[in-house]
């Protein structure tokens, strides 16, 4: 059995998330926020979230998660077969990861959480999603997924982190920033056809709702 730490609102908990369903793993989720109490650290030592127990293994970082059910589970393939198509998708997934969300995170923490956001913010924020936009446009290949035929981490990463983006800009922008993603409606729409990721969908927007609706009461 694998335990996973975290929440719906966060792009990592739900690119692991979607990951263990595809690969038809056994697991469940314990809702956790990041945190720097001793307690805490003892399992994620960064006190952040996604992190994993994996019958008493304990492992963080949404990717390292990844690689780890890639080696465990290698039948149901989270990456292509060749060489080139592997580090291609993991190209992708890195940039989404590593660039896109974080550009994303000031938008999206304003909105859902409150945080202070100015006019400067709000414009520069913009310019860093347009611009990790920008050169995903320049690296998709879809095939019809995005990285080529194969769903792969590529894949994951978009599903658990555009509609956040989309939202977010949406909500504070009044544009949604996603549509320069070329075929991008379309692309969506196949994506959400995935159990995965239509599960996890779901369980972000009943979150959101949830949270709004707490909020209001507060």
């Amino acid at each position: 059995m694998i335990t996973l730490y975290g929440v719906p609102f966060s792009a990592y908990c739900n690119k692991v998330k979607i990951a263990l369903i595809e690969k038809g793993v056994n697991f469940q989720e314990v809702p956790t926020r990041p945190s720097q109490e001793p307690a805490m650290l003892e399992k994620s030592p960064m006190g952040k979230i996604p992190f994993v127990d994996i019958n008493g293994h304990w492992l963080t970082e949404s990717t390292v998660i990844l690689e780890w059910l890639e080696d465990a589970y290698p039948t149901a393939a989270l990456l292509p077969p060749s060489p080139n198509g592997r580090a291609h998708a993991r190209e992708l997934s890195t940039m989404i990861d590593q660039y896109l969300m974080p550009a994303a995170g000031p938008l999206y923490r304003h909105r859902v959480f409150g945080a202070p956001l100015d006019d400067a913010g709000r414009q520069a924020a913009r310019a860093a999603v347009e611009k990790v936009l920008l050169a995903l446009s320049r690296l998709v290949k879809y095939g019809p997924w995005l990285a080529g035929e194969d769903f792969s981490y590529a894949d994951i990463s978009a599903a658990s982190v555009l509609p956040i983006v989309a939202y977010a800009t949406r909500e504070v922008l009044d544009e949604d920033l996603t549509t320069v993603l070329p075929g991008i409606e379309e692309y969506l729409l196949k994506l959400g056809q995935r159990p995965s990721v239509a599960k996890t969908w779901a369980d972000w927007q009943t979150a959101l709702d949830a949270w709004f609706a707490n909020q209001q009461k507060a």
